[in-house]
């Protein structure tokens, strides 16, 4: 975790040392979205939001307002791979655009949204799967944010079952079974063969853009590994 993002948590800590209303309301809404949901938690689905919202309050506007530092050194594009930055050459509006919809996305998973739930642009999910790993760090490294938000251990009993706030692993799995995009996660794992063929058939200036999404089997469409079907 970045000495920037400790210290952006630290100025919310020592904003809000009491349960404000306004925190009181961002508390109630993501208990009220999350608390019986068996594959993501309230202080999961929380960890998300504050990473995207981190994201756009800090590097992404300081880089749109004075972009020096290079951007595959800010969040969240210190986790994509840099094929994909190259492409995007320091591209102001394209930066700005990625801030407005970490908000954007920030504020729908409040609301018990994800961009794996409705149509939506290619970046909405690429931004989740780089976020997932700040998310994580976030709830292990500094639980103090999280301590008003109701804790959940997970629950595999006959009856029910539902993930516990440690279960990452479980969130990423189901990310992958409702994802629109096959290649969600690709473009966010280091030295990922497919990289310069997703590339190529979804250049970053088409990320916004809502299309209908890949569907399952594209990575193995772009590996030969499928057959189109021309029906």
């Amino acid at each position: 975790m970045s000495t920037r993002t400790r210290q952006a948590c630290e100025r919310v800590l020592a904003e809000a040392p009491d349960l404000s209303p306004a925190l009181a309301e961002i508390v109630a809404a993501f208990e009220g979205a999350w608390g019986e949901h068996p594959s993501l938690t309230p202080r999961q689905a929380y960890a998300i939001a504050l990473t995207l919202d981190m994201w756009a309050d800090g590097d992404l506007r300081s880089w749109v307002d004075d972009p020096r530092e290079p951007m595959h050194e800010i969040g969240p594009f210190v986790h994509f791979d840099r094929r994909a930055l190259f492409r995007i050459d320091g591209n102001r509006a394209w930066v700005q655009s990625t801030r407005d919809r970490c908000y954007a996305i920030s504020h729908e998973i409040q609301r018990g949204i994800l961009p794996f739930n409705r149509p939506g642009a290619y970046i909405d999910e690429l931004l989740i799967a780089a976020a997932l790993r700040e998310a994580e760090a976030y709830l292990s490294d500094m639980p103090e944010i999280f301590e008003s938000i109701m804790a959940r251990a997970a629950d595999e009993s006959e009856d029910s079952y539902s993930i516990g706030d440690e279960d990452w692993d479980s969130v990423s799995d189901w990310f992958d079974d409702i994802c629109q995009w096959d290649e969600w996660e690709v473009l966010v794992m280091t030295g990922h063969p497919l990289v310069p063929a997703v590339l190529d058939a979804r250049h970053p200036f088409t990320w916004f853009d809502v299309v209908p999404a890949s569907g399952a089997g594209y990575l193995q469409r772009l590996q030969g590994l499928a057959v189109e079907d021309d029906e």
